[in-house]
């Protein structure tokens, strides 16, 4: 028999886990709203309403499984990490329950500058960046030492686009500022990209390991975006040499072997101008 599966999220990549899950033979339980993309397409089992951030749902949820996983990073980790540590309680019983990804690994990448400081130490190339305080003054220094453009981004909740904003020169600095008010930010030098690649990255065990031992790279795919959204890859990437392509998987290998926890990963990656 197969552990019992409890995903938090319902969306497009929720969908697909199941679609994949489905021929197997392996339940999975959905926290999401009613009808979301994932629960359409799996019927085997009740699944449970409400919000995946919600600490009580995500709590009834464990009771029901044997792991957690997710599809989405923007979760509560502080309540992944109790479950991992001290399991949940059911029928007067305390029930051991796996988080997979870890919630380390969760709350790491859930904060985009945090990431990059991990990767870092990592030894994994990243595009230059560093945290700033949400005023003028700070990002007028930032635009003195990088130079415009520069990318200012909100460290949390954001994907696709959002939470992004690309300061082409000081002028759009309080623009810049007004749309991202309220959050946490940093900013990234810019990088001067031929291309966009990406690379899926399965993870087998649960510790850290050096130079992506314990971790399998598909083959690297190009990827077009649209409105900040991958609308198409090519496999094999277009004019891309072969060193270049397997240079990209080493390094997304290198990247998911320094996280915490089994499970598949994608790592999005720039091909320089330079080759880098």
């Amino acid at each position: 028999m197969y552990p019992k599966i409890g995903l938090l999220g319902g969306g497009q990549l929720g969908q697909m886990l199941c679609e994949a899950a489905n021929p197997l033979g392996i339940s999975v339980t959905i926290l999401d709203a009613p009808a979301s993309p994932a629960k359409q397409v799996n019927a085997k089992v009740p699944h449970v309403d409400g919000s995946f951030t919600s600490r009580e749902k995500i709590l009834e949820l464990a009771k029901q499984v044997d792991i957690l996983t997710v599809e989405i990073e923007h979760v509560d980790t502080e309540v992944l990490e109790e479950i991992a540590e001290k399991g949940v309680q059911v029928d007067g019983k305390r029930k051991s329950v796996q988080i997979q990804p870890s919630w380390r690994t969760i709350r790491v990448i859930q904060d985009k500058y945090a990431q990059k400081d991990h990767l870092v130490k990592a030894g994994v190339n990243v595009a230059e960046s560093r945290a700033v305080e949400s005023n003028a003054a700070a990002l007028r220094e930032v635009g003195n030492k990088f130079g415009y453009p520069f990318m200012l981004k909100a460290r949390r909740d954001a994907y696709d686009g959002r939470g992004n904003f690309p300061v082409k020169s000081e002028a759009e600095i309080e623009e810049a500022l007004d749309a991202l008010k309220g959050r946490g930010l940093y900013v990234e030098k810019w990088a001067d990209f031929r291309l966009e690649l990406a690379v899926m990255v399965v993870k087998t065990e649960d510790e850290p390991t050096e130079n992506g031992k314990a971790c399998i790279a598909y083959p690297a795919v190009e990827t077009i975006h649209e409105d900040s959204i991958c609308k198409l890859v090519y496999l094999p990437p277009r004019n891309v040499e072969e060193k270049f392509q397997k240079q990209a998987q080493d390094l997304a290998r290198k990247a998911v072997g320094s996280l915490w926890g089994r499970g598949v990963f994608g790592v999005e990656l720039f091909l320089m101008r330079d080759g880098k």
